[in-house]
């Protein structure tokens, strides 16, 4: 896992290799301001801590099979085989 500091420095990297940045700013076209740029590395920063630190929740919730589809493999199949397969999810979605 990354540290805060080396993910800042990845942001920083990807924002300066993405320059020159242009906004719109009442129907006109500039770059961003340094403190524009600033904000976008500090805002691509705090994006890929949240992913590192939470995005298993949301990768395993994707992968997880419906509700009615685990009700219906307990039925079948008991309740080991359905923790089996949560299982495989979880471990490819370790929590970090």
């Amino acid at each position: 896992m990354a540290t805060l500091e080396e993910l800042k420095i990845e942001a920083t990297a990807e924002i300066e290799a993405a320059k020159p940045q242009y906004i719109s700013v009442n129907n006109e076209e500039r770059e961003r301001t340094e403190a524009e740029y600033a904000q976008a590395v500090t805002d691509l920063t705090n994006l890929k801590w949240q992913k590192q630190e939470y995005g298993y929740k949301s990768n395993r919730a994707l992968e997880y099979p419906s509700i009615a589809d685990q009700l219906d493999d307990i039925f079948h199949n008991g309740l080991d085989a359905w923790k089996a397969t949560i299982q495989k999810t979880k471990d490819k979605y370790p929590k970090p």
